[in-house]
């Protein structure tokens, strides 16, 4: 009876130890299961936020499908945001720790949809989930950034050999007409709202959709005389340079209205003032004309009033840049603005004076045609053309296109030569705007 007791009591432990065995094998599928549910989620956030982030960049990103009106219920949409997901090519496909995600943007929606597929788009028993997000716009009203490595009003050519815009915040941008050719590389997106056209080598980011048809972007108006609160020193169309309101002694005695204060030298056609020289008043196109013959970087924020300069040196070195803001301001208003040009033709090494990112702001054009190595924004109230090679850190071409005087050099933006631009980020600036900004206004699981 002990023998027959021992092995009914080995053979139920056996029983237990299988049934046991099964259910921890049976519940360590499940477990599996239910992570891999909630990495799905985890991924899909991921994909949202970056989508987001990229409409944040442009408010124009889309990924170019086109969703129907209505749906039959949520799980229509949800079919149908997945179906797209599936359908985008690799290239489309962010690869991260736990899976893969899509963005999908289509181009008649306003929401912004990530799909998760843990462990991947094309694995068996993919777990898959979707989220989306709704977007309403707000009005932040304040200054104006700099969010384009180039962004003009107006038609714009880049054709150079190469083109080099990098950084985080360096697409490019025209209200008008937009042609690309020549060797440019791109680490954001081209966009226009007046049509494209891109021959080439160019490269630009693969989730880019084609230049041609992307909603205008707000661009502020470029006014100097709207700043010149800030010079330092005044260059005035008699030759002579006064105290500005902001400079550090004699600010004070600056009026109203420019060149009314302190008569700092009143004899710059033969003795160069800080490094200017005069060079006459009126040309029929240019107004007062003002040179920076020297080498040595004299810092400062400089008003030319009714005028024209050309920074003809190689002022300022790597070692020693150049920090200065030049706001130069043409005589009369659009559609027959004369001076107001700035001219580049040497290759001074320049950075914004310290507390802004505004390099110049010019009345009328900018011309670069030298080897300058520049910092900040470089903006114009009618066009910019750059010819040379040109070296831009952390800055931005804004170029307003007000209107084209006639009696001016440049008539349109043109963008040529070996030009480097880098701008890793929104670029604050001294002008006003209003910046009408996505916001969330709705989180869900499809």
């Amino acid at each position: 009876m002990a023998v027959v007791a021992v092995v009914l009591l080995g053979l139920t432990l056996i029983l237990l130890t299988s049934v046991v065995s099964v259910r921890s094998l049976r519940q360590t599928g499940n477990t599996r299961s239910d992570a891999q549910w909630e990495q799905a989620l985890q991924v899909a956030e991921s994909g949202l936020d970056h989508g987001l982030a990229l409409v944040n960049l442009d408010a124009s990103f889309t990924t170019g499908e086109t969703m129907p009106d209505t749906f039959s219920g949520p799980e229509a949409l949800r079919a149908w945001v997945v179906a797209a997901a599936d359908a985008r090519p690799s290239a489309g496909v962010a690869i991260t720790l736990n899976g893969e995600y899509v963005i999908v943007r289509p181009t008649s929606s306003s929401a912004v949809f990530a799909v998760g597929f843990v462990p991947g788009r094309e694995a068996d028993g993919r777990r898959v989930r979707a989220v989306q997000a709704r977007l309403g716009s707000a009005e932040l009203f304040g200054g104006w950034k700099a969010r384009y490595g180039v962004l003009t009003g107006g038609p714009v050519q880049f054709i150079g050999n190469p083109l080099v815009f990098g950084g985080s915040a360096v697409g490019v941008h025209s209200n008008g007409y937009l042609e690309v050719g020549g060797s440019t590389f791109i680490d954001g997106c081209m966009s226009s709202s007046g049509g494209a056209k891109v021959t080439g080598s160019v490269v630009q980011d693969p989730s880019c959709q084609p230049p041609g048809n992307q909603a205008a972007v707000q661009i502020p108006v470029i006014d100097p005389r709207q700043l010149w609160h800030t010079s330092h020193f005044d260059l005035c169309p008699d030759g002579t340079v006064r105290a500005g309101p902001a400079h550090s002694s004699l600010g004070y005695t600056a009026g109203a209205t420019p060149c009314t204060g302190f008569v700092l030298s009143s004899d710059t056609a033969t003795v160069t003032f800080r490094g200017w020289k005069f060079l006459g008043c009126c040309d029929a196109r240019l107004e007062a004309r003002w040179q920076q013959t020297s080498g040595t970087p004299h810092d400062g924020v400089y008003y030319v009033h009714q005028g024209s300069v050309d920074l003809a040196s190689n002022t300022g070195s790597l070692v020693t840049p150049w920090y200065t803001t030049l706001l130069v301001a043409g005589k009369g208003t659009c559609p027959a603005i004369t001076g107001g040009d700035v001219s580049i033709s040497g290759s001074p090494v320049m950075r914004p004076f310290p507390g802004s990112s505004l390099l110049v702001a010019a009345g009328r054009d900018i011309d670069i045609s030298g080897d300058p190595d520049m910092g900040g924004i470089l903006a114009a109230h009618e066009q910019l053309e750059s010819t040379g090679h040109t070296h831009v850190t952390e800055g931005s071409f804004l170029a307003e296109d007000a209107c084209d005087s006639p009696a001016d050099y440049i008539d349109s933006n043109y963008i040529a030569g070996t030009t480097t631009l880098n701008n890793s980020g929104p670029l604050s600036s001294p002008f006003g705007g209003t910046i009408v900004q996505p916001v969330v206004v709705a989180w869900d699981e499809l």
